[in-house]
């Protein structure tokens, strides 16, 4: 699927996205390791979404044995005309907000049903410095917290090997990396929510604010195809 992401100075974006139903068993983990590089290098270690505090996901699949995990694309050949080869933060940001927007919208839509392990940090509290970072003990918005997927200690370079065939690839000093990408999961007790997810994603996605043409539109189609050469 593809869809057109337009951020608020209204500039578009084609992104790919990718969903699969899974069984949590399938995710592939390793939280010592994973969190082990969270722990050396991370700026973000020790807010409320990231380790010491994120659960296991061997815990959390126990719990939620069923889900979806929700990947988006942004290839480096759709960056803005100037942009320098070896800069992606504006693909980063592209992909954090987009994924953050759709995260929040599907819990919005079954709170206390479904564990949210997002793509970066936590951003429930928005702006606001998070409450773990304050030192306190306890987060300032539970309805909102959600997982960093990495801090659970899932390993997301095999997972997207595993479950979309897809491969990971990492930025390199002076390698034009071809693609950015990104990765979320929903996680749910009852097997028959990821699916209903899955059968919504589409009005799901056109209700967010980021997209301006919607999915499955002709106008966006003739956009994709059109500006983009994006086969449909």
């Amino acid at each position: 699927m593809w869809i057109i992401y337009t951020d608020k100075q209204g500039d578009n974006y084609p992104l790919e996205i990718g969903f699969k139903l899974i069984d949590s068993s399938e995710i592939c983990h390793d939280y010592d390791r994973i969190t082990g590089y969270c722990r050396e290098g991370c700026p973000d270690y020790a807010s409320g979404g990231c380790p010491p505090y994120a659960p296991a996901l061997a815990e959390v699949a126990v719990k939620y044995p069923y889900g979806i995990l929700i990947y988006a694309k942004f290839l480096s050949r759709f960056k803005p005309a100037g942009m320098a080869a070896e800069d992606f933060s504006l693909q980063d940001l592209v992909l954090s907000d987009m994924l953050n927007q759709l995260g929040y919208a599907v819990i919005g839509q079954h709170p206390d049903s479904l564990f949210f392990l997002n793509c970066g940090h936590c951003q429930g509290c928005g702006t606001e410095t998070c409450s773990f970072k304050l030192g306190e003990e306890s987060c300032r918005k539970p309805e909102r917290r959600a997982y960093s997927i990495a801090a659970t200690g899932v390993d997301v370079t095999q997972t997207l090997k595993d479950v979309f065939d897809i491969t990971l690839q990492w930025i390199k000093e002076g390698n034009q990396t071809e693609y950015i990408i990104k990765v979320m999961g929903l996680l749910s007790p009852d097997p028959e929510l990821p699916q209903a997810i899955e059968q919504r994603m589409e009005p799901v996605l056109n209700s967010l604010e980021c997209i301006k043409y919607q999915v499955g539109s002709s106008e966006a189609g003739l956009i994709l195809e059109e500006r983009y050469s994006v086969t449909l």
